[in-house]
């Protein structure tokens, strides 16, 4: 790895940072920067264990020349006890942290994933300047990372790049995952354990749907972005939730030869809406073809789940 640029991932063991450590470890000298090193990726890549709510540790452990910076740690475990002061301490104090050790460094970008959360909105078009109502602890933590890295832009000329993703998926990397919880893998593993499909709602609620070897690619493009760049990270593709079911659905019966039902929650509701994150800004700056990869990423989802 002699002559490589560094590059750091924080979160780079997580559900999206283990797709992000797996695709750069072929072209930077890679560091993960993750508070328990738990878990190994075939990969190269190098690990500094470390807590980015802890400043004094990360101007210790950060003490090596990085090129780049791809911030992708956040904190999103809405149902843990304490939420709302450890999303605020991980996702806003953690970024600043990380702004505070790098800001004087001769890092060439720093790269932010933030969530198209930040605009609070169910239905509509959605662009860069819609107006931002943040509904929840983790929109809210992560637009306050957002006005700190357009603070330290302004005042030490910052270089980062923020992108407000919208839903990524992608199998889990290993079987240990805590990710579960996220709507393809949730529904896929309802599939495998159940025999049927299970939806908390009615399917009428839409979401737009990235997968993350798309953003992978597209992050590999956004170090040559403009410093203080904000874009949408979106395929402005929707997909209901009941779209979503019947994907999985018809993938289970094509893998396991055996029809399963999708039940609905009657008691939801919600009325169909449209939704679309429009990623137009984002392509203004690179030529891309976004991937539809859900069918092979819930085929893999259940070959991850058949070994467990």
């Amino acid at each position: 790895m002699a002559g490589r640029e560094k590059l750091l991932i924080t979160g780079g063991l997580g559900n999206l940072g283990s797709w992000l450590t797996m695709h750069f470890s072929d072209i930077f000298e890679v560091y993960v920067l993750s508070r328990k090193a738990e878990y190994n990726l075939n990969a190269n890549y190098k690990i500094i264990e470390c807590d980015i709510t802890d400043i004094d540790m990360l101007r210790e452990k950060l003490k090596v020349g990085f090129d780049y910076c791809i911030h992708a740690a956040s904190y999103n475990e809405f149902f843990h006890d304490g939420y709302a002061e450890k999303a605020l301490m991980i996702n806003s104090l953690g970024t600043r942290n990380l702004i505070e050790v790098f800001k004087d460094s001769p890092l060439k970008k720093f790269i932010y994933l933030s969530t198209f959360h930040v605009y609070g909105a169910s239905s509509g078009i959605i662009n860069e300047e819609s107006p931002l109502s943040p509904k929840n602890d983790y929109a809210s933590t992560h637009l306050f990372a957002e006005y700190y890295l357009k603070q330290f832009y302004d005042s030490d000329d910052f270089p980062s790049v923020i992108f407000r993703l919208t839903n990524s998926y992608g199998a889990p990397k290993y079987t240990e995952s805590s990710k579960w919880y996220l709507v393809l893998n949730d529904l896929v593993r309802s599939a495998y354990e159940s025999n049927k499909i299970v939806l908390k709602g009615n399917g009428k609620v839409s979401r737009d749907f990235i997968w993350m070897g798309d953003v992978c690619s597209i992050l590999e493009k956004s170090f040559h972005f403009d410093n203080n760049t904000l874009l949408n990270l979106s395929s402005n593709k929707t997909y209901s939730m009941l779209e979503l079911a019947r994907r999985v659905q018809e993938v289970y019966h094509h893998r396991y030869k055996q029809k399963i039902s999708i039940e609905l929650n009657e008691e939801d509701k919600t009325v169909s809406s449209l939704l679309e994150v429009d990623n137009s800004k984002l392509l203004q700056k690179i030529d891309f073809e976004f991937s539809d990869k859900l069918d092979d990423e819930i085929n893999s989802i259940f070959t991850l789940l058949e070994s467990i």
